[in-house]
């Protein structure tokens, strides 16, 4: 594959990977982390864009099946080793606060005893009372909570209030203080700081990050996975499609399906190149049978009946005879030519037959 794994650093082989698919693929695993953890690890967005990079870039580089499938299971263990391991646990500390500073002008300390939580609240506000929001952590996926279970506590009004919160240390919960109206409406926009109950919480972190980080990380393989199926479906489906036209004569061979001079495509039983006008020099095994053909009278060369010129040796055909050759080998030449009354085109006036449409002369 042409690109960057192709040059001749890049290229240098390490075993059955090149030095650049090695490159491409600590370039993929350094993004698909810096997603999981400053993209939010749980979106689908993210999770859709992980499993498209770890495939892309191998990929560009001429990464085999092989090599991608096995650098997607090693994404995927080390994903979840610096998610659940690493990253989470150093969430939950750094978002478990026993002091929440004046934010919406609420400001409160916490502390643990047992499966006690006591909340000292500092209100400046004026909305009408307070509500203390209490959810379970359901799991923390790099530095995303995942919360359910939500439960809201009417702690009253005032400038000072003290409430005591009974609490399962066995579980992980994010405490949030948020004003409500007159009506019972909470204005989450006025809300305090929110925190983990890590203070009071007698688990392990990775109780709470190790599941759903193999949950997230999965469905990022599910994913992947499912590319690769259908990738390689898909460009063996083209492969098979390819060699029954080359077989067919519908294309050449892989190499030869280009114009040596400019690029172009060019297809079998063309004489000339539809772009850059050159002649398309194949060997004789490529071309397809023709029952009848025009050729050049100086090189032998395949040309077309409107031509004035060799595409390959630069012969003039003005005055020169026109050369027609049967299935059988055997040839027809004239200097004079005529119209074919089938297709129109332009033939030696002593040929038996139309080499384009097939119209025989009596």
């Amino acid at each position: 594959m042409s690109g960057f794994g192709s040059s001749s650093v890049l290229g240098k082989e390490l075993g059955p990977v090149t030095l650049g698919q090695i490159l491409s693929m600590i370039i993929a695993l350094a993004i698909g982390l810096l997603l999981y953890t400053y993209g939010g690890a749980n979106s689908p967005l993210v999770i859709l864009i992980v499993a498209v990079v770890i495939y892309m870039l191998p990929h560009v580089f001429g990464a085999d099946l092989k090599v991608k499938a096995g650098f997607g299971i090693v994404f995927a263990v080390i994903a979840i080793v610096v998610g659940a391991f690493v990253v989470g646990p150093a969430f939950i500390e750094e978002n478990s606060n026993e002091h929440l500073s004046e934010r919406n002008g609420i400001t409160a300390d916490i502390s643990y005893s047992g499966t006690n939580a006591t909340l000292d609240i500092t209100y400046s506000g004026t909305e009408d009372h307070l509500v203390l929001v209490v959810s379970e952590v359901e799991g923390v996926v790099y530095n995303v909570a995942v919360l359910k279970n939500s439960k809201e506590y009417n702690i009253g009004s005032g400038p000072n209030i003290n409430h005591v919160l009974t609490l399962d240390s066995s579980k992980l919960y994010n405490i949030c203080i948020v004003p409500a109206d007159i009506e019972g409406n909470l204005l989450s926009s006025k809300a305090s700081y929110a925190t983990l109950s890590g203070g009071g919480f007698i688990g392990d972190d990775t109780d709470c990050t190790l599941l759903s980080t193999c949950i997230i990380v999965g469905y990022t393989m599910i994913l992947f996975f499912l590319v690769l199926a259908l990738s390689t479906l898909m460009r063996r489906k083209l492969s098979d499609t390819r060699a029954k036209m080359e077989a067919d004569g519908r294309l050449y061979p892989q190499g030869y399906g280009r114009c040596n001079f400019c690029g172009a495509v060019v297809l079998p039983g063309e004489v000339n190149c539809r772009k850059c006008g050159a002649y398309i020099d194949r060997p004789d095994y490529m071309k397809p049978h023709k029952k009848n053909y025009l050729t050049c009278s100086v090189c032998g060369a395949e040309i077309s009946e409107n031509m004035t010129e060799c595409p390959k040796c630069g012969a003039k055909f003005e005055g020169e005879e026109n050369i027609v050759v049967h299935a059988d080998g055997s040839s027809d030449s004239s200097e004079d030519t005529m119209s074919c009354p089938g297709c129109g085109k332009r033939i030696p006036a002593v040929s038996e037959m139309c080499p384009y449409c097939g119209k025989k002369f009596e």
